[in-house]
């Protein structure tokens, strides 16, 4: 009987962790126990199944005990990934749980040239079709979600979301420039659907092969870096776009950036820093690219807090302090 209560015990400790893991826990829950009474009312309708005797259900118990601490495991690490999830995205509108930054929603960039807002589970774009690629991409990064072995797919493929048609590989073939990420995928190592997501071609912009293999690659590892000791960090990168740009591509002319920006705020100490890096390789210091958050609003025409408190906003983007960062 002991035995009995004991792995009642561990199944509803289990059943408990996994919904508490859920968005919506009691709605999950819910319709888990809708489709478990439509099973049981289907199953009524079959043969009884003969009794077991006492020797049958003794060697059985075993396998029984160990399979329900299987389900158990399974259960608490999917809460584990879910929990990650939420506190990452929730539904890129309402606040994550324990984060300090808000909703994502909090950050999207001003700009007139705001023209097809794309939403994905990891991260937000505006899409610009004039010059085929995003003039932004938003996404959080949280310490949690540095460590990971998901295989890196290179499976690049044309967003579905965009209404007007993204990029496609095609453009790039032969154009002697990388399809180079403004999201990164390595910052979704921990979950292979969220990584292979940042393959998206509107995550995509035309990049040199020196710039983006080297010290585009050294930037986005050590944001990956400071967030281990800052927790959490929200971050904008794009091209800087502007008319009579270069293009590759047959099917769609992909404009060539010679610049590329990157925004990295600390929402906990409400500290942040940017870097504008020309689009070709370099062997200067990272830090030396660092410039204040208003000169990228100038050079882009996008302004990229406007949701934040004046005080607050004015307190991030004129100040240029690399030395609190590196």
């Amino acid at each position: 009987m002991g035995k009995i209560k004991f792995l009642f015990f561990l199944l509803l400790l289990g059943i408990v962790l996994y919904y508490l893991g859920k968005p919506a826990p009691l709605k999950s829950l819910q319709k888990d126990f809708e489709k478990i009474t439509t099973q049981k009312k289907s199953s009524e309708k079959e043969k009884s199944i003969p009794e077991e005797t006492e020797e049958e259900t003794d060697k059985e118990s075993g396998g029984i005990s160990d399979n329900l601490s299987k389900k158990i495991e399974d259960k608490i690490e999917s809460s584990v990934l879910e929990t990650i999830k939420e506190k990452l995205f929730g539904d890129n509108k309402s606040k994550p749980q324990n984060s300090d930054g808000g909703s994502l929603d909090d950050y999207i960039p001003s700009s007139k040239f705001n023209q097809e807002i794309v939403r994905h589970t990891a991260f937000i774009l505006n899409y610009r079709e004039e010059y085929e690629q995003a003039s932004w991409v938003l996404h959080r990064l949280i310490k949690e979600a540095v460590d990971g072995n998901a295989t890196r797919s290179n499976e690049f493929i044309e967003d579905p979301l965009v209404e007007t048609g993204s990029a496609q590989t095609r453009d790039y073939s032969r154009s002697g420039y990388d399809r180079g990420h403004l999201c990164p995928a390595a910052d979704f190592k921990y979950d292979k659907a969220l990584e292979d997501e940042t393959f998206y071609m509107s995550n995509m912009s035309p990049q040199t092969p020196d710039f983006n293999r080297g010290i585009w690659s050294n930037l986005e590892s050590k944001i990956r870096q400071w967030v281990i000791r800052r927790n959490e960090l929200i971050i904008i990168t794009g091209p800087v776009l502007k008319k009579g740009l270069k293009t590759i591509g047959k099917i769609n002319l992909v404009a060539v950036p010679t610049h590329f920006y990157k925004i990295v705020y600390d929402p906990y100490n409400e500290k942040a820093i940017a870097f504008v890096i020309p689009n070709e390789g370099s062997v200067k210091s990272i830090n030396s690219f660092s410039v204040s958050i208003d000169s990228i609003e100038v050079l882009t025409g996008i302004d990229f807090f406007e949701k934040l408190p004046d005080s607050l906003e004015q307190k991030i983007e004129t100040k240029n302090r690399p030395e609190d960062w590196f």
